[in-house]
């Protein structure tokens, strides 16, 4: 017990480290994962020159110093939650779009890594080509922490941001796989460890990984709506999926369990969003945000203590064979993005990557926690050989090492220097509108604050020059004010688009079906699609779709008609009806939010303009309820009310939690009269069928 109070202590006394770590580094703008790597490694170089430590001092840091865990196991506690999170963050609409280039980077980039770095290894050293392979695979791993900070702090194009975020989220999968399969490899007879054996066995086990993931990423989805808003119940499902996941699939099925948790999180970062309210899936991902941070964080300050003892007894020779991997691994890099990239995109495959942000990327291939974790995996490994696998873990640290130390401290000054971190012509002409609106608003704010208090008017001129300085100091000069209307529209158009996609989700509280939610959501993406490239008149056709008549449907009416079979009827009628009356709810949201939030910044012209489309839309949607009210009224008019008395009982429910926050009711009446709802809740969530009560009348 006292042994595991002073672990318990040790773990406390890190998270405050980290955390005034984390705060020191954003103040003095470097990666956070370089100045813990310096913390951890400035501790593991005092102990070994000072080993011991006297009394409780040497039960309190010996978890830190002599970790009673292999490596291996390491790497299933912090790797799960890092990965899952990763995942479950990442925008999956915006990787698939770019899905060639990312998949580039992150599976054939790996392989291409894994390859020109292990091959030119074999070369100069000693090392076996499996064992140079090895290495190559660790290092081709990224840590996109440090990465992206850089690129948010510089304004960096959001593009840019996706392919860096899709490159690490997949390819850690991918060398944690090829590494896996080539230490496999190892422990087996040297004529059965051939190339063909060890790609099918990568085959394998990366498709196994695949499916057992998508499997469990889409029952956890529909697992969701089950637990009926309860937010800890909802939190707690997804912190228990990871760690069983990865285990289980690595092995009961000895599949990858890497691919395994990468692929759940992204399955339910598709489906999550509809299937939970927005301010449940924004809780589910601020607590996994916390969980990622804390253990990456922790696995970089873990075996940064190592590094030390790792690169003790460095030579000259071994500081050349580290040189010799980074020149081979920014190689790989230069080669996948400067030579398989383009042919890609003469084949239509994916939007030109421009030569500015592949060298930008292939600098900002940062090696961090992932690489780190594996490189103490190695040192361990017994089938290596305890001197080689003490030269690969030291070449892999070193390359950790130089990638922040270098790359990490002048990836800043590479993004200023390609001037990547200047804004678009429609950006800086949203700046400039963004700019002259908070102007605007904080003076009527200052303007009341200096009345209240009797302030010369003088003093609220000069803070609204001084407000005024900042702000446009901050923003950096416009170099471009004319930007046309036909550009400022199609701007207009996305944002608009981008607003009906994020109301969408509010409405899924069951009174429309996650499948119309599905379907309504893929309809906004490609209107934001169509209204980038084409402008209004892609958005509006767009838009349009969504109210095309579908196969099913067809088929649905053909076999009332013919066979008097009504259910699939009363599917694809309520299917119907619940698309157009989603979306005309969120037309009277989009009517205030153009008012509101887009008329200040592109103008009033363009605001109407905005407006007579939605009221297009608004006019096509109004027709289609019309229709179906003419042929199928009494049915039309069931769901209606259904429909009406579903956002009564919900809105009563919001009303009585409303209640219990300010006191009103007391916790007990409050759980009867919710009890009660939710009752008449439950009996109202069957759809009428076109021979109930209110549409035995429906005649087609």
């Amino acid at each position: 017990m006292h042994t595991f109070a002073l672990a318990l202590s040790l773990v406390g006394c890190l998270m405050a480290l980290v955390a005034g770590l984390e705060a020191f580094a954003a103040k003095i703008r470097v990666p956070a994962s370089t100045l813990l790597l310096l913390v951890g490694s400035l501790f593991g170089l005092v102990h070994m020159f000072f080993p011991a430590i006297p009394g409780i001092g040497h039960g309190f840091f010996s978890p830190l110093f002599s970790p009673a865990y292999s490596a291996e196991a390491y790497l299933w506690l912090f790797l799960p939650p890092l990965l899952f999170q990763a995942s479950l963050t990442v925008d999956v609409k915006n990787i698939l779009s770019d899905w060639a280039p990312v998949l580039l980077l992150a599976v054939v980039g790996v392989g291409v890594s894994t390859l020109l770095v292990g091959g030119s290894l074999a070369l100069v050293s000693e090392q076996t080509l499996i064992n140079c392979l090895i290495l190559g695979a660790i290092v081709a791993t990224t840590d996109p922490t440090a990465v992206l900070r850089v690129f948010r702090e510089l304004g960096a194009p959001a593009r840019l941001i996706t392919l860096v975020e899709g490159e690490s989220l997949l390819n850690d999968a991918a060398a944690i796989a090829i590494v896996s399969v080539l230490l496999a490899m190892l422990g087996t007879d040297p004529a059965q460890a051939t190339l063909g054996t060890g790609l099918a066995t990568l085959l394998v086990s990366l498709i196994g990984g695949i499916a057992i993931g998508v499997l469990v990423g889409r029952f956890a989805a529909a697992l969701l709506p089950w637990l009926e808003g309860a937010a800890p119940a909802e939190t707690a499902m997804t912190l228990g999926l990871p760690y069983p996941l990865y285990l289980f699939a690595d092995q009961v099925l000895h599949v990858s369990g890497v691919v395994a948790v990468v692929s759940a999180g992204l399955m339910l970062s598709a489906l999550g969003r509809t299937r939970l309210e927005p301010k449940s899936w924004t809780r589910v991902q601020s607590v996994w945000g916390q969980i990622a941070f804390v253990a990456g964080s922790a696995v970089v300050f873990v075996a940064a203590v190592r590094i030390p003892e790792m690169l003790s007894g460095i030579t000259p020779t071994d500081l050349a064979l580290i040189l010799v991997v980074v020149i081979a691994a920014l190689a790989a890099r230069l080669l996948v993005l400067y030579v398989l990239l383009p042919p890609m995109t003469w084949l239509h495959l994916n939007d030109p990557v421009s030569s500015p942000y592949r060298l930008v990327i292939a600098w900002g291939g940062l090696r961090g926690a992932v690489t780190l974790v594996l490189a103490l995996g190695i040192a361990q490994n017994t089938a290596i050989g305890s001197q080689n696998a003490h030269l690969l873990s030291l070449l892999a640290t070193g390359f950790v090492i130089f990638t922040l130390l270098v790359n990490g401290t002048t990836l800043q000054w590479l993004i200023r220097t390609l001037r990547l971190n200047v804004l678009s012509r429609q950006e800086q002409f949203l700046q400039k509108q963004a700019i002259e609106l908070s102007v605007a608003k904080v003076g009527q704010s200052v303007s009341r604050v200096s009345t209240a208090f009797q302030l010369p008017d003088t003093v609220s001129t000069n803070v609204m020059d001084e407000y005024r300085q900042s702000i446009e100091a901050g923003a950096g000069p416009l170099e471009v004010s004319d930007v046309s209307e036909v550009e400022r529209l199609a701007t207009a158009l996305v944002a608009l688009a981008t607003r009906e996609r994020e109301l969408i989700p509010d409405y899924g509280n069951g009174a429309i079906t996650i499948r119309n939610l599905d379907a309504m959501m893929r309809n906004t993406e490609r209107m934001i699609d169509a209204a980038r490239l084409q402008g209004r008149i892609g958005y509006n056709r767009a838009a349009r779709s969504i109210l095309d008549y579908p196969w099913s449907y067809k088929a649905a009416l053909f076999l009332y008609h013919r066979a008097g079979l009504s259910r699939p009827l009363e599917i694809a009628l309520a299917n119907r009806f619940e698309l157009i009356v989603c979306r005309r709810a969120v037309f009277e949201r989009l009517q205030l939010y153009i008012d509101d939030s887009l008329a200040p910044v592109f103008g009033e012209r363009l605001a109407t303009i905005l407006h007579s489309i939605l009221e297009g839309r608004i006019a096509s949607v109004d027709e289609a309820l019309a229709a179906m009210r003419h042929q199928f009224g009494a049915f039309t008019l069931a769901l209606e009310r259904r429909l009406l008395l579903l956002v009564a009982l919900r809105r009563g429910i919001s009303s009585i939690e409303l209640m219990l926050t300010e006191s009103i009711i007391s916790a007990e009446v409050h759980n009867k009269l919710r009890q009660a709802l939710m009752k008449g809740w439950q009996r109202s969530m069957p759809r009428p069928t076109l021979r109930s009560p209110l549409a035995d009348s429906a005649k087609p």
